[in-house]
C-alpha cells in the first residue's frame, strides 16, 4: 500500500521524523528513515521508530512510541496525518483496468488492519481488494518473510499459484518476500525516493522489473498475458 498506492512522505515518514524527535528531544537525522527501510526488517513503522529512539540513545518503551505514533498518524478520530495521504496510483482507471481484466487483487500491508481498510475505503477501493493482509493477520511473520503473501494467495476466491502471481511492493523487503513466496516481484520507486539509487537496491534484492510509476504495471502484465 505505502509507497505503491499511497503517498506516505507526508505521513507515516513524517510521524516517524516527528514521534523520534519528540521522544529524544533531538531532530530525527537526515535520511534515517530511509536508511532503516533498506537495512530491512522496518516495514512496522513502529519498530523503525524505536529504532531511531534507541539509536540516538534514549530509554523508552515500545508502548510509548506507538501511543505517541498514533496520536499524529491517527489522530483522536481519524483525524491525523492519515487524513491528508494522496494517492500515487490512479486506482480508477489502473486498479479499475486490472479489475477488468479478470485479476484477482490482494493487499499485503504491514499497516494495522484498520488504518488499511479505513485508506481503501477512503479512495473507494475497497472492491479492488477482497483480501487484505493486514499487520494482526501476519502471525508475527512480517515481509521479508513470504507468509502473508502466500496467505493472500490461498485466500482469494479462486487460488493462484505463485508461479502465475505478480507482487508490487516499494521495498527491498518486498521483494525478497515476492522472490520466496515464488512471485512475479515487481517493485515500484515511489516519488519521494531518488529513482536510480533505489531502483537499483529493488533490483539487488530480486526484482524482476522496477516501474517509475504504478500505474504502468497494467501494460506490464499485459506483455507477460
Amino acid at each position: 500500500m505505502d509507497g505503491v498506492l499511497v503517498n506516505v512522505s507526508g505521513s507515516y515518514r513524517r510521524a516517524i521524523e516527528e514521534t523520534a524527535e519528540e521522544l529524544t528531544g533531538k531532530p530525527t537525522p537526515a535520511g534515517a528513515v530511509q536508511r532503516f527501510k533498506d537495512l530491512g526488517g522496518y516495514n512496522n513503522d513502529w519498530k523503525l521508530t524505536a529504532a531511531i529512539v534507541a539509536e540516538a540513545g534514549v530509554d523508552v518503551s515500545y508502548e510509548a512510541v506507538i501511543t505517541a505514533f498514533q496520536k499524529r498518524y491517527k489522530g483522536d478520530n481519524w483525524d491525523g496525518l492519515i487524513a491528508g495521504e494522496p494517492a500515487i496510483i490512479d486506482g480508477a482507471k489502473t486498479l479499475g483496468a486490472l479489475a477488468e481484466a479478470g485479476y484477482a487483487m490482494a493487499l499485503v500491508t504491514g499497516r494495522p488492519d484498520a488504518e488499511a481498510r479505513w485508506t481503501l475505503a477512503r479512495f473507494e477501493w475497497t472492491k479492488f481488494f477482497p483480501v487484505v493482509i493486514g499487520m494482526e493477520a501476519q502471525d508475527g511473520k512480517g515481509k521479508p518473510d513470504p507468509f502473508p503473501l502466500t496467505k493472500a494467495m490461498s485466500l482469494l476466491a479462486t487460488p493462484v499459484e505463485p508461479s502465475r502471481a505478480v507482487y508490487v511492493g516499494d521495498t527491498g523487503d518486498d521483494m525478497i518476500a515476492a522472490r520466496a513466496a515464488g512471485m512475479f516481484a515487481v517493485g515500484v520507486v515511489p516519488p519521494y525516493i531518488e529513482f536510480e539509487g533505489h531502483a537499483q537496491r529493488l533490483r539487488e534484492c530480486g526484482a524482476h522489473e522496477v516501474l517509475r510509476h504504478p500505474d504502468e504495471i497494467v501494460a506490464l502484465v499485459s506483455r507477460a498475458a
